[in-house]
């Protein structure tokens, strides 16, 4: 740089090589970040030579830095009547016209695509532009181009992934970041690598990124809750919770973790390890149902049903055309002994969505606890013509009929409950009871010994059974 500007001041001297002279040392001081003082030469070697286009278009860059805007475009203009050609004018007054929103001026400014496909910053705007007038075809074409250039950085692949991905070009964009992968990884390219995969519902691969952007920094809270998030909508919760127990660590305040970590728990029916998260949760978040609902759910595991009415009570009356609320509200009812109450929110429910299963079965429940056996038959057999799987309709269905003295009909759904849930005492029970009354004593004796054996299991199982459902199933 030194020997540069030796050079250009000794050309100063001769007015043959001055214009070329203050174009250099315009550009030397340019590199050196002195603005004003590069500004000044190239000013002064347009004035004594107007046809230097490199004088042009660094000016005009320097003209960009400073925020002139204006005379920057007038000088790539200028370039583009002296070389109508030249690349990184229009390039410039492409980016220009895509700034103001002018997509499809921005296409027709640029340079041919030929050009634009060399380089990472071309790609971009022309896919950025393509994007932005809806075409996405051509935007996804351009993948290929960029696979096929060299020694492209993380960042510049990682920012066109994503440009594509949040345009719906999903495939593509995994394949710009997999790509990106085989010259070396990073935190930032493996996380967002793994919410792309997210976005095509591939929750595998998602989780298995989210586990490599761990391994570069374990102590990413982000990754841990959507690696988290994710093994829990997998049904891996073990592993969810050591997720969520390692972002515990981390944010021990944090009302997200705090819900994520209250709501596995609670699923696991860690009860006395969910309760006291979830209530953190809820306090930092008074006012958001999803942390109220689901501290009400832990409250009605731990049989404390005064505690989760109030709170459910309170939601229902912020959201009273909610079915969720009205269903999780009556089941809270009828499980505290109060029929007329839970009936009137049940009903509610199934009048707000029809298509559903819990309200039918509580109200057939009501029903037969208020005698009308007949009635609750009735729907319960209405409600297993639609879910016919339903394990514990099936059993209460097939008590009722034996009650009736029904019994062919009794021992087909009581069969049923049991195949479907082998370890309910309860199923078990009123088979062997139902058996017995049949004649069957070697069957019935069976039966009844393998409910007794599994007495002590079920405790844990009646438990579940008295938990709500989360609010987003």
């Amino acid at each position: 740089m030194e020997d540069a500007e030796k050079e250009a001041r000794l050309a100063l001297a001769d007015p043959s090589t001055r214009a070329v002279a203050c174009a250099v040392l315009g550009t030397i001081r340019f590199q050196q970040k002195r603005l004003p003082e590069s500004v000044h030469f190239l000013e002064q070697a347009l004035r004594l030579e107007p046809h230097l286009l490199g004088a042009h278009l660094s000016l005009a860059e320097a003209y960009s830095l400073q925020g002139k805007s204006d005379l920057a475009l007038k000088l790539y203009r200028r370039v583009l009547e002296l070389d109508p050609s030249n690349p990184t004018a229009r390039l410039a007054l492409a980016r220009y016209e895509a700034e103001k929103g002018n997509y499809r001026q921005s296409l027709t400014a640029k340079p041919t695509s030929g050009v634009l496909t060399r380089a990472p910053d071309g790609i971009y705007l022309l896919a950025s532009d393509y994007l932005k007038v809806g075409d996405r075809p051509a935007a996804a074409s351009l993948a290929k181009d960029w696979m096929a250039l060299s020694a492209v950085s993380l960042e510049w692949s990682i920012k066109f992934g994503l440009l594509l991905a949040k345009a719906g070009v999903v495939t593509e964009a995994i394949d710009i970041l997999e790509h990106a992968k085989q010259g070396g990884g990073s935190y930032e390219l493996a996380f967002n690598l793994a919410g792309v995969y997210l976005l095509k519902n591939d929750l595998p691969r998602a989780l298995e990124n989210y586990d490599i952007a761990l391994n570069q920094n374990p102590h990413s809270v982000p990754a841990l809750k959507q690696a988290a998030s994710i093994a829990e909508r997998q049904g891996e919760l073990e592993r969810s919770l050591s997720y969520w127990m390692r972002a515990k660590k981390i944010q021990p305040d944090d009302p997200e973790v705090l819900l994520g970590f209250g709501r596995v728990c609670l699923r696991m029916d860690l009860l006395e390890d969910a309760e006291p998260a979830l209530t953190k949760a809820a306090n930092v978040r008074p006012t958001d149902p999803v942390y109220q609902y689901t501290l009400a759910s832990a409250k009605v595991g731990k049989k404390q049903f005064e505690g989760a009415r109030s709170i459910l009570e309170k939601l229902v009356e912020k959201k009273p055309q909610d079915p969720q609320l009205e269903y999780a509200l009556g089941s809270v009812f009828y499980l505290e002994g109060l029929l007329a109450q839970a009936q009137t929110h049940l009903e509610k429910s199934v009048r707000l969505q029809p298509q559903q299963l819990a309200s039918y079965y509580y109200l057939a429940l009501i029903a037969r606890d208020q005698g009308n056996e007949a009635d609750a038959i009735e729907k319960l057999e209405q409600l297993l013509q639609q879910y016919p799987e339903h394990a514990p309709s099936c059993e209460a269905l097939g008590e009722l009929l034996m009650s009736a003295h029904k019994y062919p009909e009794a021992e087909k759904n009581l069969e049923k409950a049991v195949r479907l849930n082998p370890k309910s005492v309860k199923s078990n029970y009123q088979l062997g009871l139902l058996l017995s009354r049949m004649g069957k004593k070697d069957e019935a004796d069976k039966q009844l010994e393998l409910a007794k054996s599994l007495r002590v299991e079920d405790e844990k199982t009646s438990r579940l059974q008295l938990r709500l459902l989360d609010p987003d199933q």
